[in-house]
């Protein structure tokens, strides 16, 4: 009896470390979901409150995929990690703003853009 539990406890240890570290759900990408999920996550975010045209979204989904390819190959064990990823959300946001027409629509994005969460698990993709 005494090994059964010991066996059992290790088991639900096992488990929880896997669900801790973002193994358990979400459909992969450490519990972000996937990539598609993840970048609709980030549109949904930077454009909250701006009605966008099917062309615009389009562009954006273009520019959001284009961006996480870049980032990709990026080394993240790297001194200069946090700044390449910087520039590059930098430029990808710069990107983004730049298919709205409407200086409201700009506005209302750099609010957004302010708005988003920031650290590792936030802005990037």
């Amino acid at each position: 009896m005494r090994k059964m539990l010991a066996v059992v406890a290790m088991l639900l240890l096992a488990v929880g470390s896997a669900s801790a570290q973002g193994g358990g759900g979400g459909g992969g990408g450490g519990g972000r979901g996937t990539p598609e999920q993840a970048a609709q996550r980030l549109m949904d975010g930077l454009f909250k409150d701006i009605t966008l045209s099917d062309a615009q979204k389009a562009k954006a989904t273009e520019i959001i995929s284009k961006a996480r390819e870049a980032t990709m190959g990026m080394d993240r064990q790297a001194a200069d990690f946090r700044e390449k990823m910087t520039e590059a959300n930098n430029k990808r946001n710069a990107d983004l703003k730049g298919i709205l027409t409407s200086d409201a629509d700009k506005a209302k994005f750099d609010e957004n853009v302010k708005n988003m969460p920031t650290g590792r698990r936030g802005g990037g993709l």
